[in-house]
């Protein structure tokens, strides 16, 4: 028998190099990928946190500054102290992912344990509409974190409540050798009425001792509340599910297959027609395949906002930001794709599977390794990513990011445009 396939692909080694190209694709992702998600939570003391200590000591307890000094010195987590006020700006900027506030009230409802239990009500600020998964990463912790406060709640209490009763047990014998020597100084000749009213005050004295040392022995009452402290979750940007959290990252790499896809199956370097210069061959081109482009993310736009259901904060933006965002992503594909060939379309298919694992679209990207985290700024995807968290849960302005996009399409556009001037005497495909 013969192997046909394998003749042809003796003589024509360029598919040779098509096929190891597709070969190493699913290497490529795979590897990339898992690499930006491999251990997460063994890399949580990567994350920045803050902790904001709001307490007011006592004269026996100042359990916040305990607690403060022991998440910062923590190695497991990465705590700072901060002020209220600049631990929920660096939140809401996305430079902290979970800020811990402990109460004014901390210590003097926990140093009242033993006589009047009271749960104490600790909030942390965690930003969903940042990322949806550091959200519930941070609920993970804190309710490990919640045992451990517990813990050095009870044990605190347990401390001041034996102080107490070492006190309470002191003036009980004191008492007691007080009464011990007035009964002997009875027997001796004083006034039966001194010795009785002396009596009364010490029998007094002992009634209110026990009474105390009774108040110190309801520390028994700790074993039964078990969670002296309990930490409650606050978004300070809510999402309302989690596709909504999710739909900057897969709006962003849909964006950028469609102009991959585009830029494979339509060859934008073959001319059909002659033009007197080359840049009318170049805006005739690139005006036909932006509109294409524009329409490809109009309908994307139109089925996660009609069919889906994403309700943005701002619609507007988010489908305008959209279409600039298609715009440089499709010049970036394109420039490469004329100058380079399917080669140069292949190179933008393995950036594009290292921007999924480099931008931090899953897990933050303070849990990758170090050259993500290094490169993470300055991809494509990560502002494009960062612009639509803006308009979809966040608010505020997206102006620096949509310079930056706008200058991303302005430099591959003149790339394109230089390629055509390059090829101004190819002949025209009819």
């Amino acid at each position: 028998m013969k192997f046909h396939e394998w003749s042809y692909l003796k003589h024509h080694p360029a598919v040779w190099r098509i096929l190891l190209g597709i070969l190493v694709i699913p290497l490529f992702y795979a590897s990339l990928f898992l690499a930006s998600v491999w251990n997460p939570y063994g890399e949580l003391h990567h994350l920045p946190m803050a902790v904001v200590d709001q307490d007011r000591s006592t004269r026996t307890l100042a359990w916040g500054r305990t607690v403060s000094r022991k998440l910062v010195k923590d190695k497991s987590l990465q705590f700072h102290r901060m002020t209220a006020a600049k631990a929920q700006r660096e939140l809401k900027d996305g430079r902290l992912f979970l800020v811990l506030k402990i109460p004014a009230n901390a210590s003097q409802t926990l140093s009242h344990l033993a006589t009047t239990p009271k749960q104490l009500k600790v909030t942390y600020d965690t930003n969903a509409g940042q990322s949806t998964v550091a959200s519930k990463m941070g609920a993970t912790v804190m309710q490990k974190l919640q045992t451990t406060l517990n813990q050095a709640a009870v044990q605190a209490e347990l401390r001041a409540s034996q102080n107490a009763a070492l006190t309470v047990g002191k003036q009980l014998t004191l008492t007691a050798k007080q009464l011990g020597q007035l009964q002997r100084a009875s027997t001796v000749g004083l006034p039966a009425a001194k010795v009785a009213a002396a009596t009364q005050k010490i029998v007094a004295g002992l009634t209110q001792g026990g009474e105390q040392l009774s108040e110190v022995r309801r520390a028994d009452q700790l074993k039964q509340l078990a969670m002296p402290v309990k930490l409650t979750q606050h978004d300070v940007v809510a999402v309302a599910n989690n596709g909504t959290g999710m739909a900057p990252y897969f709006m962003a790499i849909s964006l950028f297959v469609g102009c991959i896809t585009l830029n494979i199956i339509y060859d934008a370097r073959k001319r059909h027609g002659e033009y007197r210069n080359f840049a009318l061959a170049w805006l005739d081109k690139m005006g036909f395949l932006w509109g294409f482009v524009v329409l490809a993310a109009s309908a994307m736009w139109l089925g996660v906002h009609y069919i889906i259901g994403l309700r943005p904060l701002e619609p507007g933006k988010t489908y305008l930001l959209s279409l600039l965002i298609v715009l440089a992503f499709f010049s970036l594909v394109t420039c490469f794709r004329l100058w380079f060939g399917l080669t140069g379309a292949w190179l933008m298919l393995l950036f594009m599977l290292f921007q999924i694992g480099a931008s931090g679209g899953t897990y933050p990207i303070e849990l990758t390794n170090p050259f993500y985290r290094a490169v993470h700024p300055y991809l494509p995807m990560t502002v494009a990513m960062a612009g639509l968290r803006h308009t979809i849960s966040l608010g505020g302005s997206i102006a620096g990011i949509s310079w930056i996009l706008a200058g991303i399409a302005v430099v591959f556009s003149l790339g394109t445009l230089a390629y055509f001037y390059w090829h101004r005497t190819d002949p025209a495909v009819m």
